[in-house]
């Protein structure tokens, strides 16, 4: 193995257009800065002070524009430092994380008009509401009338569009004039300049932004491996990317109540569209996220969901008898004793959200019960079971307990029959599954059935052995070939392990035999009623409904009326009642 460390370079070129090279002092231009990667040159939105040509950087569309404005006259020079996001390498070899400074001269010509400034770059304004007028401080002038109102239009010329007027109202201290500004229209400062005109003829020059009201109108997420997608729905302990669409947002103060690690997006910000990206709380507790603009609440909010999340199965366990085991870990087919006093399914809501949340989980249980042969016998569903995280769950201050299950399922609460009064082989069959409507192909389902099982069973058999080879003791030979007999049994059956009523191939038993039973001539002389006891083998396997079965028989006894022993073997029919 051989570790290759790689380092992200990339050579970015970044220059000013010749245009625009000659200004009048206090106007104010709007140029494109040229690049080749825009996306990696950073900067600050920040107007610098104190130059003879400020300058603002923005980002808008994926494109930086220049905002200049010149307070003197003269041959200036314009130097823009410029910062890097990934570097380019020296020649020595050093990543470097600034360009040089991009430098253009301008010529400032004193303007025609004299420049009052304003003391706001920039104002809000919202066309067909009812306002106060904004009060402002213009530069003053010793030409300039108090108690007067100007006409402020976006053209030298007579009959221009009215933009605003200004009241002037009194001289201040600091040698400004205090005024109202009524507006009326929009402006861009990239628009040209604003004329203050007394009637048609204009007396001095200004300029700011006249812009709409700061307003969202639509809120995008984005997570991990997803494009944006609308809404406002946020799930506690996520973390996410947050868009708000509208207009002004680049001059906004944006703050969220609830959210953690807020950090915005410098390359998605501009005047229709802003990010963030942001951590929402796992224990937040309220159901909304407010968002606020400059201390005032917006009218959208983020909207706190709870996890719906469907969980394994291993939060219920079933206990039947003495045993307990995870329903999610339980076999598929659980052989019980013959007596099963009930069957509990209790659930740990400590282990709901342990890892991570999933939200209450909202269950179904379907429970049969069927006989040896298949036949449903009885059948319950328990509907709408809805299983909520305990204390130890980030969410659980938040959650509600309204409509939570609180206790275990006992099946013999829901069961006709109950479990201790059904017979050997009968099953019960116990589906428990995610609410299929709520959690779509995430949903769980399984199903664990019990069989009530027997290792043994006792019965009256009678069959009819024919063609039995008896020997009796202490007489020579191989003993006689009896006719047809009859053998009332009683005998046990013994059962496959982990099968359902399979029985093993012998039974033992003892009963009594009545030896050439159907040999009715005068000559019979074997006829006799033995005490037995026998082994059955039963070679040939039968249908379990079977009445009617083909065993070989192995035993001994002792004949009562001859009173001697004897052992048999020999082929019958068994008949089972």
């Amino acid at each position: 193995m051989y570790e290759l460390r790689l380092f992200p370079v990339t050579q970015t070129l970044a220059y000013l257009p010749e245009e625009p090279s000659e200004l009048f002092v206090g106007e104010e231009k709007t140029i494109v800065l040229e690049s080749n990667k825009p996306e990696n040159i950073r900067f600050n939105q920040v107007w610098t002070s104190g130059l003879p040509v400020n300058y603002q950087l923005s980002r808008r569309e994926d494109k930086i524009y220049v905002q200049i404005l010149s307070t003197q006259p003269g041959r200036q020079k314009l130097e823009i430092p410029l910062s890097l996001r990934k570097p380019f390498l020296d020649e020595e070899g050093h990543p470097v994380y600034h360009l040089p400074p991009l430098e253009k001269i301008i010529t400032v010509k004193p303007a025609r008009l004299a420049f009052l400034a304003i003391d706001q770059r920039e104002v809000s304004f919202e066309p067909g509401a009812r306002r106060e007028p904004l009060e402002i401080e213009l530069g003053y002038d010793s030409k300039l009338k108090m108690l007067k109102t100007y006409r402020v239009e976006s053209q030298e010329e007579p009959g221009g569009r009215l933009i605003a007027e200004i009241f002037t109202r009194n001289v201040l201290g600091n040698g400004r004039v205090l005024c109202w500004l009524r507006l009326y229209d929009y402006h861009q400062r990239s628009d040209g300049y604003l004329y203050i005109k007394d009637g048609d003829r204009a007396v001095y020059i200004s300029n700011l932004d006249i812009i709409p009201e700061t307003k969202v109108t639509a809120i995008s997420l984005r997570r991990d491996g997803q494009d944006w997608q609308p809404g406002n729905r946020v799930f506690p302990g996520e973390r996410i990317e947050l868009k708000l669409e509208g207009q002004s947002l680049h001059k906004a103060d944006f703050r969220f109540d609830g959210l953690t690690e807020l950090k915005i997006d410098s390359i998605i910000r501009n005047e229709r569209e802003v990010a963030f990206s942001a951590l929402v709380p796992t224990d937040i507790r309220q159901n909304n996220i407010q968002i606020f603009n400059r201390g005032e609440p917006l009218r959208q909010a983020l909207s706190i969901q709870e996890y719906e999340r469907a969980r394994k199965l291993d939060f219920v366990s079933l206990s039947y008898g003495q045993q307990s085991i995870s329903f999610d870990q339980a076999d598929i087919l659980i052989f019980a004793g013959e007596t099963l006093p009930d069957i509990v399914l209790h659930f740990d809501r400590s282990l709901i959200d342990e890892g991570r949340l999933h939200g209450p989980q909202e269950l179904e249980l379907d429970i049969q019960v069927l006989e040896r042969s298949g036949a449903l016998i009885d059948r319950r569903e328990i509907r709408n079971i809805t299983i909520c995280p305990d204390a130890t769950s980030p969410r659980y201050r938040a959650a509600r307990e309204e409509g939570c299950w609180q206790t275990s399922i006992r099946l013999n609460e829901y069961l006709r029959r109950k479990t201790f009064e059904l017979d050997a082989w009968t099953s019960i069959r116990i589906t428990l599954r995610h609410k299929q409507e709520k959690y779509g192909k995430n949903a769980l389902s399984k199903t664990v059935e019990f069989v009530l099982h027997r290792k043994s069973l006792f019965d009256i058999d009678v069959s009819f052995p024919a063609g039995l080879i008896i020997k009796r003791i202490e007489e020579p030979g191989f003993g006689n070939l009896g006719g047809i007999s009859m053998a009332v049994i009683g005998q046990f059956s013994f059962f496959r392990e982990r099968k359902i009523a399979q029985a093993k191939p012998f039974k033992f038993g003892a009963g009594f035999l009545a030896f050439n039973a159907f040999n009715f001539s005068d000559n019979n002389s074997n006829r006799d009623v033995g005490i037995v006891a026998l082994a059955s083998i039963y070679p040939l396997p039968t249908k379990d409904r079977s009445r009617l079965s083909f065993p070989l028989f192995a035993g001994g006894g002792y004949f009562l009326a001859e009173s001697k022993w004897f052992v048999l073997f020999g082929p019958g029919i068994r008949v089972t009642f």
